[in-house]
C-alpha cells in the first residue's frame, strides 16, 4: 500500500481528491492533507509519504514554496493546477505529471499508475529539481526538458538540441554530440512546447534550433543548413514564418 498526502487549501478539493482515489485508485492510502504551506512542510517531513498530490496555489504560498522548503524529499509529485498555462508548460518540459481542476477521473488513474511504475522501479530522477529551474529560467538557456529514454526520465539543456524530425506518431530527436533519441510524442506536440523557445517549424516533418541554422538557401525550392551539415527542406506552409523567427532571433 503506497502512502500519499493531499496538499490543497480548499477542503472540498481535498475531499474530492480523497474520495476519487479511494474510489478508483486501489493501493493508494491517505495518510495526511493540508490546507497550507507550513502544514504541508509539516506533514511531509514527519510522515515521508510516496506519494503528494499538490496544488500549485495554496492560500498565499505555493506548492513550489513547499518543494523548495523540503530538501532531499523523494515522494512522487503530482501536481494539481487551474488553467495556469505557465506552470502547465513548466511541467511538460519537466514530464512532471500534473491534473487540471476539476480533475478527470481517468487522467488521475493514469498520473497514478506511472508514478506507482517509477516507485516500484525505484526510478531516481531530478525531475523536480529541473522543473523548480525551468521557473525559474524563462529563456532557452540553462532550459532542460525531460525526455522518456532508456526506462525512465533523462534530463536535456534545449541548447543541446539540433533538430527535431517527425516520424509518423514519433519524434527523433538529434542533439549536438549525435546522439539520437525516438520519442513517443508527435513533432506538432513538441512545436507548441518548443516554438518560444528558439525552435522553428521549417517542413512538415522537421522542427529546427535557430542557434544551429547556419544557411538559408533559395535553390531547389529552399533549404536551411544547419551547423552539422545537414540539409533540411524548407516547405513554402512554413517558410515566412521560419524567415520572421530568423530575423527576431
Amino acid at each position: 500500500m503506497l502512502k500519499a498526502i493531499i496538499v490543497d487549501d480548499e477542503q472540498n478539493s481535498r475531499e474530492n481528491i480523497t474520495f476519487l482515489l479511494k474510489e478508483h485508485c486501489n493501493g493508494i492510502e491517505i495518510i495526511g492533507t493540508a490546507g497550507t504551506v507550513s502544514e504541508a512542510i509539516t506533514e511531509i517531513s514527519a510522515k515521508n509519504p510516496d506519494m503528494v498530490f499538490l496544488d500549485i496555489e495554496i492560500g498565499e504560498g505555493s506548492g513550489f514554496d513547499v518543494l523548495e522548503k523540503i530538501t532531499g524529499m523523494r515522494a512522487e509529485v503530482i501536481f494539481i493546477t487551474a488553467f495556469n498555462q505557465y506552470a502547465v508548460k513548466a511541467f511538460k518540459f519537466a514530464a512532471i505529471d500534473y491534473l487540471l481542476k476539476p480533475v478527470d477521473i481517468q487522467e488521475l488513474k493514469d498520473a497514478v499508475l506511472r508514478a506507482e511504475q517509477r516507485i516500484a522501479e525505484n526510478q531516481i530522477s531530478t525531475k523536480l529539481e529541473s522543473l523548480v529551474s525551468n521557473l525559474a529560467d524563462g529563456g532557452k538557456k540553462n532550459k532542460k526538458i525531460g525526455l522518456p529514454v532508456s526506462g525512465g526520465i533523462q534530463y536535456f539543456p534545449l541548447e543541446q538540441i539540433i533538430r527535431l524530425q517527425s516520424q509518423s506518431n514519433y519524434t527523433t530527436f538529434f542533439m549536438a554530440d549525435g546522439r539520437q533519441f525516438l520519442i513517443s510524442k508527435t513533432l506538432k506536440e513538441y512545436e507548441e512546447l518548443l516554438s518560444d523557445q528558439g525552435f522553428s517549424r521549417v517542413h512538415q516533418s522537421h522542427l529546427v534550433n535557430l542557434d544551429f541554422v547556419q544557411q538559408y538557401q533559395k535553390a531547389e525550392g529552399g533549404y536551411v543548413v544547419l551547423s552539422d551539415g545537414t540539409n533540411i527542406p524548407l516547405s513554402k506552409n512554413y517558410k515566412e514564418n521560419f524567415i520572421e523567427s530568423l530575423n527576431k532571433f
